[in-house]
């Protein structure tokens, strides 16, 4: 009965081509005066629907001076309704000047919301994008601080790890060390990293949910640092991470990408 996953296979790649054009609606809700020189921040909705409410607030309170436009990809088809009433109804008062959702066709993992990176560089072309997680509380000042240590060939995240021979062989970085690998959430970047076709196409089926370790494989691979973002950040809800799940497939990837067969070659 190999037909039917195999089926599968092929539809989830067709998706993913289209996702590379930009071939995906999005729906935006508009609170103040969207502007070019507005921050974008990049999130992905998957299991803490209770936790938007909180990044809202929180974008709209960032003490930076521009204007900031929040682009959400929902993983979650069920909680969509959910989403768009808690962005129907709430009311800024300060920074936050737009949100945008796509509900995706399937759940991607959180490699999708660099589908909107991708799309955002080839509109606006390149400049800083912040990437947040819905389990991360954050200052009112997060935004201003990434911004003031934003460089255009570094991907620079506070989860940022020196690492060893294997996965688990790492220590946390500390500012001015060695970083060999980041986590997206609470990073900034330049969103035109994901102009390359590769970043979507060569990463293997297989890890398609360990986008941690595939960003910071590609970005070194191609020419990028990576660095540590000096900034406060408190993990919650620890109990729906994904991550728990995955400690054997990462050692497993992470020994891949240090072998002799690239997936870039």
């Amino acid at each position: 009965m190999r037909p039917i996953p195999l089926l599968k296979s092929v539809v989830k790649r067709t998706i993913q081509r289209a996702l590379l054009y930009g071939w995906f609606r999005s729906r935006q809700f508009t609170y103040g005066k969207p502007a070019s020189t507005d921050t974008v921040v990049i999130m992905c909705l998957w299991n803490r629907p209770s936790r938007l409410n909180y990044v809202l607030q929180r974008l709209d309170a960032q003490t930076d001076g521009n204007g900031i436009q929040l682009y959400l990809w929902n993983n979650a088809k069920k909680d969509h309704e959910h989403y768009i009433a808690e962005l129907e109804r709430f009311t800024a008062q300060g920074t936050l000047t737009a949100a945008h959702i796509v509900k995706t066709p399937y759940n991607l993992g959180s490699i999708a919301r660099f589908y909107w990176a991708r799309k955002l560089a080839k509109r606006l072309g390149a400049g800083p994008m912040i990437v947040i997680d819905d389990d991360e509380n954050f200052d009112t000042t997060f935004v201003s601080e990434a911004l003031s240590q934003y460089d255009p060939r570094v991907l620079t995240g506070w989860w940022a790890w020196t690492m060893g021979a294997g996965y688990w062989d790492r220590a946390p970085a500390a500012l001015g060390d060695r970083v060999d690998h980041i986590g997206p959430g609470g990073m900034i970047c330049d969103r035109s990293v994901f102009l390359d076709d590769r970043f979507f196409t060569r990463m293997p089926l297989r890890y398609w949910v360990l986008d941690d370790l595939w960003l910071s494989y590609f970005a070194t691979e191609t020419g990028y640092s990576l660095g540590k973002l000096d900034v406060a950040i408190e993990f919650v809800m620890d109990e729906t991470n994904q991550h728990h799940d995955l400690g054997d497939l990462k050692r497993e990837f992470y020994d891949v990408l240090r072998s002799d067969h690239s997936p870039l070659a």
